[in-house]
C-alpha cells in the first residue's frame, strides 16, 4: 500500500458578505478548488455546503467533535474520514473561518 501524498489546505477567499468562501486542497500532483458556505446545523457541530469547482459535486459536511463530524463524500462513507473534514477542521483550528 502506498502512502497518501501530503495535503495542504489554503484559504483562497474568506467568506464574503453572503458567507461564500473558497479554499484549495493541494497535493504534489493536483490542486482542487472548492466553494463553501456555512449552513445551519440543528444536530450539533458546524455545517458546510462544499462545491468542488469544475465537477459539480456538492457535499454537505459537519465539523465539530469527532462524534459530530460527517460528510456525504465517498471518502467519508467508505473510510469514516475525508479531506473535506480534515481541511475545514484545520481552517477552523487556525481561526480562519
Amino acid at each position: 500500500m502506498s502512502a497518501q501524498p501530503p495535503r495542504v489546505i489554503r484559504l483562497i477567499q474568506r467568506p464574503n458578505s453572503f458567507g461564500v468562501g473558497v479554499f484549495a486542497i493541494i497535493t504534489t500532483k493536483t490542486t482542487q478548488y472548492y466553494v463553501f458556505k456555512e449552513i445551519d446545523c440543528a444536530i450539533g457541530g458546524r455545517g458546510f455546503a462544499i462545491h468542488r469547482l469544475g465537477l459539480g459535486d456538492l457535499y454537505h459536511a459537519r465539523i465539530g467533535s469527532p462524534m459530530e463530524c460527517s460528510c456525504e463524500c465517498l471518502g467519508f462513507l467508505r473510510h469514516g474520514k475525508c479531506k473535506h473534514i480534515q481541511g475545514l477542521s484545520a481552517l477552523l483550528g487556525h481561526s480562519l473561518l
